[in-house]
């Protein structure tokens, strides 16, 4: 399969043997049931497992955090489903008129200044009253990005390409976590890099030409205009939560934590100032704390139309779906590395072997991926990973630098501990969630490590807490209250930086780094930053490759598989198109046959 990248196609799908994803693809569009006459009116009715992980636009990242964005958030720039498959995205205009060029003047002949304008008449759902959104909520958007309490996780995307971001977020950083010192900040200083011209204008200036820095601006919701009302409350707090306030089709009515969502018409919602969004249904009601297999029962019964957050098709139940040939099943691609093993540098434990690369080449040699990739379905929905990159993001076969098998060696494994000077073996904890499928490969793999002589303690937490309380919490790590992690990450779009630079730069890594082991090499870092000063993306590749090498043999974590993810809709559901932004439907774009 060809790389795609750049605007247009910014995800693609996993390369797959032919044959393989043939068998396992729905035999449409991978699209589902896209055609028919749009109807409006009616409820959709989503149900899954856990709450968003952040519901303020500025920490928002994760895909219930998108999937609820979707509805609530207009966007400079937005994701849409790409055409011919099911994995492809393509970046448009949202509340931006175009997309900047510089053939339309949006970006300057030296490639550093990028000028977005604005449509006018589109409003915020205010407390006080409609209100008009204008540059200078975009540059709030930018201000809030790095607050000291709830800051973007993908902070550094910002902080390494606009200019100013980053001494602007070092001030920001040592602010008194109160909603005073944090609006005194945020109205005493400026960003550089991101100022508003007039009223309908917004100009981001960077430090270098950046082929992606269009993907970035349309990355998540991050750069969405925020309101002034957001500075009365500490972010993403409580009461936050309890006050979003909506530029998109939907508001929320009523939100329990951790239980549902009932989301109405925005009133000031204008559909045709929305090119993105179609806002077929009247309401939207999300249910929350159910797992996969009950939400599965109630889609197939029809009482329930979509999942929700990271709720997704049981794997035991995909089988059947297409032998059946279900056109409700949609089989999607977003880049995912799922899942893969983090192992905590910065753990204590053991005398610091976890800091040693021996010892994390050991544990890549004791691991079956060819087990994990049976629990998550066989080879159709999950194929095997030896390197980093999934090989389609720069057009490359995959690699196998430390030459480990599919299913592991626990006799290499031992002899690398033994070699390392743990002739009795390493104690590890292994953290996980409860939620399927880690807690199956959480099974497996305690198997796997203590067959290789590493002492496998369990630590089991639930899925918002294992990333929140867990991974993205610099004491507990430093602490080390966990040295192995499954977890998981999906392409914020397809290239080297939005995979290599945010997971595995150590020189970013901080609280809320999705560094989450703190892995730290300085011939990487140095490939990485060629890759990102070189003027053409064929040259940028030839470093990524060089620096997911220097990753891989160095054991920065185990890649386990690139999976792919199967989600289900009720048959009530027309219009769906599998989002890879959002990992499901566009809640804005269905609507209700019956």
């Amino acid at each position: 399969m060809r790389h795609r990248s750049r605007v247009g196609l910014a995800v693609t799908a996993i390369a797959l043997p032919a044959l393989l994803l043939t068998a396992c693809t729905p035999p449409a569009d991978g699209g589902g049931d896209a055609g028919g006459d749009a109807t409006t009116g009616g409820t959709l009715k989503l149900a899954g497992n856990s709450d968003v992980l952040y519901l303020d636009p500025a920490a928002s990242y994760s895909a219930p955090d998108y999937q609820i964005h979707r509805a609530l958030t207009r966007t400079l720039f937005a994701q849409i489903p790409g055409e011919g498959d099911s994995d492809a995205t393509e970046i448009v205009p949202d509340l931006a008129l175009e997309i900047p060029t510089r053939e339309n003047g949006g970006i300057s002949e030296d490639g550093t200044v990028y000028t977005v304008e604005l449509q006018e008449g589109v409003e915020f759902d205010a407390p006080d009253g409609a209100r008009e959104i204008v540059a200078d909520d975009v540059v709030l958007a930018a201000k809030r990005i790095c607050n000291p309490v709830a800051p973007s996780n993908a902070l550094s995307y910002f902080t390494d390409t606009i200019v100013g971001l980053a001494d602007y977020c070092t001030g920001f950083s040592t602010v008194e976590p109160t909603v005073e010192a944090i609006r005194a900040y945020v109205e005493g200083n400026d960003i550089a890099g991101v100022q508003a011209i007039d009223e309908r204008t917004v100009q981001f200036t960077i430090t270098q030409p950046a082929a992606d820095f269009i993907d970035i601006m349309a990355l998540g919701v991050f750069l969405a205009p925020q309101p002034v009302e957001y500075l009365d409350y500490l972010p993403d707090s409580p009461e936050l939560r309890q006050n979003i306030i909506s530029s998109g089709p939907y508001r929320i009515t009523s939100y329990t934590p951790d239980q549902s969502y009932s989301l109405e018409r925005n009133p000031v919602w204008k559909a045709d100032l929305d090119p993105v969004r179609t806002a077929n249904v009247d309401a939207i009601e999300i249910a929350m704390g159910q797992d996969a297999a009950a939400v599965q029962q109630q889609l197939e019964a029809g009482t329930v139309d979509m999942q929700w957050a990271d709720t997704v098709t049981p794997t035991a139940s995909v089988p059947a779906l297409l032998a059946s040939n279900d056109e409700r099943l949609v089989i999607g691609g977003d880049g995912a590395i799922r899942p893969y093993v983090v192992i905590n540098t910065l753990s204590p434990n053991a005398d610091g072997a976890f800091g040693k690369t021996e010892v994390r080449q050991a544990l890549n040699f004791a691991v079956d991926r060819s087990a994990v990739q049976q629990i998550l379905g066989g080879p159709g929905l999950a194929a095997v990973a030896t390197q980093i990159l999934p090989p389609e993001v720069l057009g490359d076969p995959q690699a196998n630098v430390l030459d480990v098998p599919e299913e592991g060696d626990p006799e290499v494994a031992k002899q690398m501990l033994a070699d390392a000077g743990y002739p009795d073996g390493v104690p590890v904890r292994l953290l996980y969630r409860e939620t399927e499928p880690y807690a199956s490969i959480a099974a497996a793999m305690q198997q796997d490590l203590q067959a290789a002589g590493f002492q496998v303690e369990m630590k089991v937490t639930t899925q918002n807490a294992f990333y929140s309380e867990f991974l993205l919490n610099q004491d507990i790590t430093e602490a080390g209250e966990w040295d192995i992690a499954i977890a998981a990450w999906s392409a914020d779009y397809f290239g080297g930086r939005p995979y290599l630079v945010p997971m595995l730069d150590g020189r970013g890594y901080a609280a809320g780094s999705p560094n989450f082991g703190g892995w730290n090499n300085d011939e990487f870092n140095s490939l990485v930053d060629q890759a990102l000063a070189a003027e053409t993306p064929e040259e940028a590749n030839d470093f990524w490759i060089a620096a997911d090498a220097v990753a891989t043999e160095d054991a920065a974590w185990i890649p386990i598989t690139f999976a792919r993810t199967p989600v289900f809709h009720s048959s009530r559901v027309g219009g769906f198109e599998y989002l890879a932004w959002t990992k499901n439907g566009d809640v804005t774009n269905v609507w209700i046959t019956g």
